[in-house]
């Protein structure tokens, strides 16, 4: 199963955007199904098919190193309506801290030194890292299951060219 993301981040930071169009790159060079904000410079509230990817994405990023645009609060307030908090990264400056309260929410929270692109590098292999889809039980027990099959199918062929070669 392919894994989606939605990357938002504020309009006003370039450093934000180039680290978001970034992020789509990487995800859709590694096999992950990337969305970002359709955002429309006449209106400043969250478009229809902003909140249809992000009903659609298994995980919702934020950007948040620098001060919030409203249509990046409805896109914050959306995704808590629609998404379990486990799915949910904030991602914060450790130069400036923490922007956002969620009194009622626990999201995953991450820091970026924003200022080294060392730094900006592995936050990227780390970000992909924790949204990497994680094999299901089940779908362990199936790949264990024709693992046995298989062995247990070789060895009966192996026994029966053994036992065919006696014979004669």
């Amino acid at each position: 199963m392919q894994e989606s993301v939605f990357i938002t981040y504020n309009p006003n930071s370039d450093n934000e955007k180039n680290i978001a169009l970034d992020l789509y790159k990487k995800g859709k060079q590694n096999g992950y199904f990337i969305y970002l904000p359709e955002r429309n410079n006449y209106f400043s509230r969250i478009s229809q098919q902003t909140k249809l990817n992000i009903d659609s994405a298994n995980w919702f990023v934020i950007f948040s190193t620098s001060q919030l645009s409203e249509t990046v609060k409805d896109e914050i307030e959306y995704a808590f309506n629609s998404k379990k908090d486990s799915n949910i990264i904030v991602i914060y400056s450790k130069h400036f801290g923490k922007n956002i309260d969620f009194p009622n929410n626990k999201p995953i929270e991450m820091f970026i030194d924003d200022y080294n692109l060392n730094s900006i590098e592995q936050f990227k292999r780390d970000l992909f890292e924790k949204i990497k889809p994680v094999r299901s039980i089940k779908e362990k027990e199936g790949a264990s299951g024709l693992e046995i099959l298989l062995g247990v199918g070789a060895a009966l062929l192996l026994l029966g060219a053994l036992t065919s070669d006696k014979k004669k």
